[in-house]
Formats: C-alpha cells, structure tokens, sequence
C-alpha cells in the first residue's frame, strides 16, 4: 500500500513535469514563429529604433533578393534609399517606359511606406528631392518585394505614349538632377516614327535637357521599337537604365551652357544638290531631242526658245519636235528669249546667279565674260521679270560654268575669275561677298589648261562634304595638275568642319571625250554625259553611285545615231553648259555645323545641332534625327527648338566607349516641303564612333 502511494507520488510528479515541459515547446514554437517573420513592417521597430536599424535592414534585405529583378537597391546608395530599380529591372519590357524612369519618381521624402505602383508613377507631377532621399532609408521593408513585382506587372502594360507624362516647365531653365527624370507635357509628346505629326511650338523649351543619369531614352537594344514620349520630348539620347535623385550625385551640367546658335547667312546662294524647281535649256540646243525626254520625264523644263533669223517664234516647231520624241510635255514651259542665234546654247554660262535674301529668292547678276554676246547679258534682267523677282547686279565679269557652290558660304572657281577682273583678287572677293554672300571663297587654279577654263570641265561638288574631282593617267603632262587641286581641295574644310571628301572619276586624257564632271544634279537625279568610251563611262557612272548612294544616275548621250560631230559632247562642253537649274524658293534648309566625324574623344555629351530655314514663310512641322548606334535600328526622336531661334538640338549622353553611332536629319514644313541632312540620309548618315 505504501509502495502503491510512492508510485502514485512519482506518477503524479512525472505528469506534472511532462506538462510543464509540453509548455515550454509551445511556447519557443511561437516565438520562432513570429522571428521569422520579423520584422513585417518599419512600425514593429519605434522610431527611434528605425533610425539605428535602417542601414542594416535596407542592405540585409538587398542581399536576400538580390536574384529578383526589382530589388531596390538601397544597399548600394546609402543616401538614396529611393533610387530607381536597377537596370536588369528595365529590360522587362523594351516597349514600355523603363521601370528605373517610374520609380524615380514615386517615393515620397519623408513617408516611411514601400514602393508605390506604377499608377501613382504615372499620376505625380513631383520628382524627389535631395532631401527626401536622405530620409527615405527608413522605409518598410517586409512588402517591398511584392510591391515591386506588382509594380514591375503594372508597368510592363503602360501604354508608352501616355506613360509618366508630367508636365516640364516653360521657361526655359535647365531641369534639376531631381526634375530631369520626370517627362514633358504630352502636348509635346513625339508620335511613332510612322507619324509625320511634330511637336507643335507650344511644347516645352529646347534649352531643357535631362540629367545624364536620366534613363528616359529608349537603348540601342530596343531601336526598332518606338521611343516612348517621354523620351522624344527630352531630345536626349541616354544608355543609362537608371537614375537617382540621390543627394551625392554629381551636379546636373547644362551641355548647351556654351551652345553657340548657328546663324544661316541672309545672303546665301544655294547649291546645285539642293531642292530644284526647274531647269532652264534653250532651243535649240545642240543635244538630242531624247536628251529633254529623259530630263522632263521628272523634272520640270522652263524652255529658252530662241527667235528664227527673222525674229519668229518657233515655238510652235520645238513644241512639235518634242511631242514627237516622248517628252513629258506637262513638264515643258516655252518662253521666246533671243539668245545670239542657235549656236549659243550655254546657259549655264549666261544665266544669273540666285541668290536667297533673308526668304526671298533673287537674281544676281554679272557681265558675262563674252561681253558681245549683248542677247545673252539681258537675259538674267528678263529672267527677273518673269519670275517677279528682285534683281541686282554686282560689278564683276564672271561665268557661270566657272563657279560651283555648297549652299553655305563656300563657293569655287579657277582663277579665271581673277584674271579677267584685272588681277584684282581683292574685288573679286569682296563682290562675291556683298552680292551673293560668299564667306570663303577657294580659288585654285586650271589644271585642264584649256582655253575655256571653267571648273565644271574638271570638278564637280556634289554635297555639302563631297567633290568629283578628275584624274588623268600619271603619262598625261597635265597629271600633275589635276593632282595638285585634288590635294588641295582635300585639305580643304567643309561646312561641317572635317576636309572634303575627295572621288576620282578617270578620264583618258586627249581628245577621247570624256567630260563626267559636266554633269547636272536635280534633287535625286545625276545626268552624267557619256563619253565615246563605254569603260569609261561605267567606271564614271559608279563613282557618282558611290558619291551619291540612293540618287538616280542616268547617263546622257550628247549625239544621235547619223549626227555629226559638232552635237557630240566635249571636253571643254557638255551636259553642265547646256542647262541650269533654278531653286525651289519655297525650299527647307538644313544648316548642319560642327558635325562629329571619325573617331572622337571621349565625353559626357554630344550635341547635335542644325538650323533649319523654310524659305516658304510657312512654320516648321517637325524636324527628326534618325539614330543607329553600333548598327542597330534606326531611332527617330524629334529635336528641340532651342529657345527663340530656329535653331534645333538634340544631346547623346551616356554614350560608352566605342559607340559606333550614325545620324541624319530631315525637316519639314507645313506645306510639305522637306529636306534631309546630309544629302543622303540614312544611306550615307553623319558617322562617329566613341574613342
């Protein structure tokens, strides 16, 4: 019985130990229960303990998930806790706005909540400030990786033309590191590349330029896609993917503090390659009737007819005789102008110079270096009347065949020019100046050696930055000549400030016929007369298809089957002689300068900078740069009126070593007239690569 009651005690104390330690497991179960998910929000901790705690929560948290592609990335800025997502978290989706351009934007300065979605994004008006991401450290942190999946799935299906479009200041000024990251005003938004719509005048100031950190451009990797809008507004190519607004980054540096506008002369003589309205022959004109066929066919024809021996039109005959050879006759305009009889045929020689003053189209004329010629001297003054132009004339003898012109101040001649002006270099130069507004004015000398002496009997310019030069074989005695002005001219600066570009068109030299530079641009088209031998003449054709890539080159016979010799094109006289355009007075003009070339240095900024002038009084539209870097997609992103010019810019920053970038740039007004720099755009862009 004693022992019964001994063993009940121990019974009784084993239970009661049993129970005491089935407690104590409980119990430690639930401790480490709450542990693991400790702490779920910056409101467990007081705010005292947030403060000491937050480094270490911001990094340990980094460090956990750092394998998804949202982390914030706090750890690595310790004073911006509210930058952006990393970069991996913008190649979610190459077709919407970068998550890095949201995130910027949305967190508040003081709050210690997550990261908000993508809608708040897209609804504020407010970057951070400096400040705020001081502060900012202490937000919670047991959401954020589900805030920012959710704001990652939110901002993959933002639609990129009304994605984070806040409205930018219109004054002017240089947007904060902060406010950078924030787009301009959709009014000013850029359509697809598809669109010819351009911002219209009302859309935020040019001088504005996004912070170099800002990631609102779209990568070359994505450059088939089209830029969202706040990337076209800014005007600013960026290979960052992300930004901060971090209180120690860098101080926003202003890459058009220096700019310097380009200022396009209000005299200015335009070139042969620009936008044509027709081209002037007379009749006859010692060609075949097949050579106006093929020119009218896409041009338009202002036709001299010169008067019979008894002063009668015979207008009525040339009308006749080109119906007959298939002429486009709804290209062909007839006008009675004496012209010193039939055999007088060079236009190019007696026809005036045109002249742009300020936006209007004018006549400058000259004495015609064949002063007995007294037909062909009145006819630039008739050409004024019917054209309802201005008409000046300088007190100069000169030739039209012994002038070629870029269009922006530089013009050429031999020195033929100089002789026949008493010597007087000085006058030449100061004439060609007031009249026609020719800054630079390079005289070479005449290599052909012949009596004519005109330059487009051996050169021939062809766009802003290229020349035809011709080459004789090293046997000719004129070899050294024709290479002596070659290297001249090749060390010779264009407008866009890299030496010309130098092609060689081969001639046999004698009197095999061969005059390829004596040809006639007509915006898209070449007409190179053909020589009397055909390897020649292939071997010309591809030069000028190699100088002038996308262009049409039609060669042009200067004789007929039974026609004798005096209608065969020569040396000393072709294509060039026998007509002459006149501009389109209702041309845009793109005035490029200072145009990076080859290998540059290494900086923080391009600045790509044109002047665009719509001689037709009408507003610009739009004006576009085209990009490709290392050879993908073009991009096109409209450029940004710089203050209150007619100036346009357009920045690449972030730009890394070994950029291979290429770009063109076309404008247009609203009547539709349009041009593309250079010549011929993206077959042959502007063309630098990042050392």
């Amino acid at each position: 019985m004693k022992n019964r009651k001994i063993l009940r005690i121990f019974f009784i104390l084993g239970a009661l130990a049993l129970s005491a330690c089935s407690g104590k497991v409980s119990r430690s179960s639930s401790y480490l229960s709450s542990s693991e998910n400790y702490p779920s929000s910056s409101s467990v901790l007081s705010s005292s303990e947030q403060e000491s705690s937050s480094s270490l929560e911001s990094s340990s948290v980094s460090s956990e998930q750092s394998s998804s592609s949202e982390v914030i990335s706090s750890s690595s800025n310790k004073n911006s806790s509210s930058s952006a997502l990393s970069s991996s978290s913008s190649a979610a989706s190459s077709s919407s706005l970068s998550s890095s351009a949201q995130s910027s934007s949305e967190k508040s300065s003081s709050s210690s909540t997550t990261v908000s979605s993508s809608s708040q994004a897209s609804s504020s008006s407010q970057a951070p400030s400096s400040s705020s991401s001081q502060s900012s450290s202490s937000s919670s942190v047991s959401s954020s990786s589900s805030a920012s999946s959710s704001q990652a799935s939110s901002s993959s299906q933002l639609p990129s033309s009304s994605s984070s479009q806040t409205p930018s200041s219109s004054s002017g000024s240089l947007p904060s590191s902060s406010s950078s990251q924030t787009s301009s005003s959709s009014s000013s938004s850029k359509p697809s590349s598809s669109s010819s719509q351009a911002p219209s005048s009302s859309s935020s100031s040019s001088s504005q330029k996004p912070s170099s950190s800002s990631s609102s451009q779209a990568s070359s990797s994505s450059s088939s896609q089209k830029p969202s809008s706040s990337s076209s507004s800014s005007s600013s190519h960026s290979s960052s993917s992300s930004s901060s607004s971090s209180s120690s980054s860098k101080p926003t540096v202003d890459p058009l503090a220096d700019y310097e506008p380009i200022s396009t002369f209000s005299k200015r003589m335009p070139a042969e390659f620009e936008p044509v309205a027709m081209v002037k022959m007379c009749w006859p004109n010692n060609m075949p009737v097949a050579a106006y066929k093929e020119i009218s066919e896409d041009n338009k024809i202002l036709l001299l007819v010169n008067p019979d021996s008894r002063n009668k039109s015979r207008i009525a005959s040339a009308r006749t005789s080109l119906e007959n050879a298939g002429a486009n006759m709804d290209n062909i305009t007839f006008i009675d102008m004496p012209i010193d009889g039939d055999y007088a045929y060079w236009v190019r020689d007696f026809s005036p110079f045109y002249i742009f003053n300020d936006k209007q189209l004018s006549i400058t004329d000259f004495t015609y270096n064949r002063p007995a010629r007294t037909e062909q001297n009145a006819v630039p003054n008739k050409l004024a009347t019917y054209f309802n132009i201005p008409y000046a004339k300088m007190d100069l003898t000169h030739t039209g065949g012994n002038l070629m012109q870029d269009g922006r101040g530089t013009a050429f001649s031999d020195d033929l020019v100089v002789s026949e002006n008493n010597n007087n270099k000085t006058r030449v130069l100061n004439q060609m100046k007031e009249y026609t507004g020719t800054d630079r004015y390079v005289i070479t000398i005449d290599p052909q050696g012949d009596y004519i002496a005109h330059i487009d009997c051996w050169a021939k310019i062809v766009a802003p930055d290229k020349i035809i030069v011709a080459k004789l074989p090293q046997t000719n005695s004129r070899y050294q000549y024709y290479e002596q002005v070659a290297n001249e001219l090749a060390n010779t600066k264009c407008i866009y400030g890299y030496n010309y570009r130098i092609y060689r068109v081969e001639e046999p030299g004698g009197n095999v016929v061969a005059p390829y530079t004596n040809s006639l641009i007509v915006n898209n088209h070449v007409y190179m007369p053909l020589g009397s031998r055909t390897s020649y003449n292939e071997k010309a054709l591809a030069v000028y298809q190699k100088a002038l890539p996308g262009y049409e080159i039609i060669g042009v016979k200067g004789f007929a089957a039974g026609d004798s010799y005096e209608r065969e094109f020569l040396n000393t006289d072709a294509l060039h002689c026998r007509t002459h355009e006149v501009p389109d007075q209702n041309m845009v003009f793109i005035d490029s300068r200072e145009v990076y070339k080859g290998t540059v240095d290494y900086q923080d900024n391009y600045v790509i900078k044109t002047n665009v002038v719509a001689y037709s009084n009408e507003n610009i539209s739009e004006v576009n740069i085209h990009y490709s870097i290392n050879d993908a997609d073009y991009i096109t992103q409209a450029m940004s009126p710089y203050q209150e010019t007619t100036n346009y810019t357009f920045v690449f920053d972030n730009l890394k070593h070994g950029d291979d970038v290429k770009y063109y740039i076309d404008a247009e007004d609203n009547k539709s007239n349009y041009n593309v720099d250079p010549t011929c755009g993206n077959l042959d862009p502007h063309h630098f690569v990042v050392a």
